[in-house]
């Protein structure tokens, strides 16, 4: 990299691993960003096919990208901690080598971050796209939504879509921890800054296009993913409630998450509506939470919700069918 070079606003830091296949687009769309104040920090974790090979060549045209390569396979974690310490933006852009970034992308976020600087975590929506179709993922947009979510229901800040603050890492000593091997290492990363009062955002922007293939970790690892998520529910779950709620209860919360509440007995359908009624009575009670968000977090995976879902799925198909056959008579 030219050491001419004033010092950028932002810094994309991109792990790679055995992404030949798709590693061409994802890097396109970084460098065709129509904001180009970037440095592009890519590590390939000792990848057995043209990977790197890719990459030299374009390192070679454009010296906006900074090319690195582990001597052995250290999974993710270890590798983002690596490309984070080498970052000298403001900002870090992640960005996975499986995904499009759209081209106002950065230019959004950079926009959003600049003039919000309460937000230390943006995030954006993106739309999953595979061989068999694409679908929008729009998940919460605001500070107290995200939190209630992310510390009781699930991951709702998509990793290759966020922008950081660098001092969240380099003032505030936050890491990946690199126990996790590659398996929920964000989701226990965005945990870390909520309990540190980073506060989070996703915009209500469609700004990725997240690829689903049989060979990413995410579809691979997904069990083992869905249990270190739910570790991680469980010991907010504890934080926050367990003066007010025994261990039991709180288990059955959490061991409910995971599973669609149409497929439970009407007894623990039960029991799990008598814990939420707990679970809001002693948020309001010790003002923990906006109750707004709260509850709805608490509705969303309900039997209830189950049921509204299922049955506007039904009515739509009813409705279909009915306009299919006036069309045909």
């Amino acid at each position: 990299m030219d050491t001419n070079m004033t010092v950028p606003i932002i810094s994309v830091v991109m792990p790679v691993y055995n992404a030949e296949k798709y590693i061409v687009e994802a890097v396109d769309s970084i460098l065709n960003q129509t904001y180009s104040d970037f440095e592009f920090i890519i590590i390939d974790d000792c990848s057995t096919d043209a990977s790197y090979e890719i990459l030299q060549s374009y390192a070679a045209k454009d010296n906006r990208i900074r090319l690195f390569k582990n001597d052995v396979n250290k999974k993710l974690p270890k590798t983002l901690n690596f490309g984070i310490s080498q970052a000298k933006g403001k900002y870090i852009a992640r960005m996975d080598a499986d995904d499009i970034s759209l081209p106002e992308r950065f230019a959004k976020q950079i926009k959003f971050m600049e003039s919000h600087p309460e937000i230390g975590v943006c995030g954006t929506w993106l739309v999953e796209f595979s061989k068999t179709g694409e679908k929008p993922v729009t998940p919460n947009i605001t500070h107290e939504d995200i939190i209630v979510t992310m510390y009781f229901s699930n991951n709702c800040i998509a990793h290759p879509t966020v922008m950081m603050k660098s001092s969240i890492f380099q003032q505030q000593n936050i890491l990946y921890n690199e126990n996790h091997m590659g398996i929920a290492e964000d989701y226990a990363l965005w945990n870390e800054c909520l309990n540190n009062d980073v506060r989070f955002h996703n915009l209500p922007i469609i700004l990725l296009r997240y690829r689903i293939h049989d060979n990413q970790t995410t579809s691979s690892n997904f069990t083992k993913i869905q249990s270190h998520a739910q570790q991680i529910i469980i010991s907010n779950l504890r934080k926050y409630f367990h003066s007010a709620i025994s261990e039991n209860n709180l288990l059955i919360f959490a061991n409910s998450k995971k599973i669609s509440k149409l497929k439970l007995s009407i007894y623990t359908n039960i029991r799990y509506i008598i814990v939420c009624l707990m679970l809001k009575k002693h948020n309001v009670k010790r003002n923990l939470f906006n109750p707004q968000y709260f509850n709805a977090m608490l509705y969303s995976d309900s039997i209830v919700n189950s049921i509204e879902i299922r049955l506007k799925g039904l009515l739509l198909g009813i409705k279909k069918l009915h306009s299919g056959k006036n069309y045909g008579s």
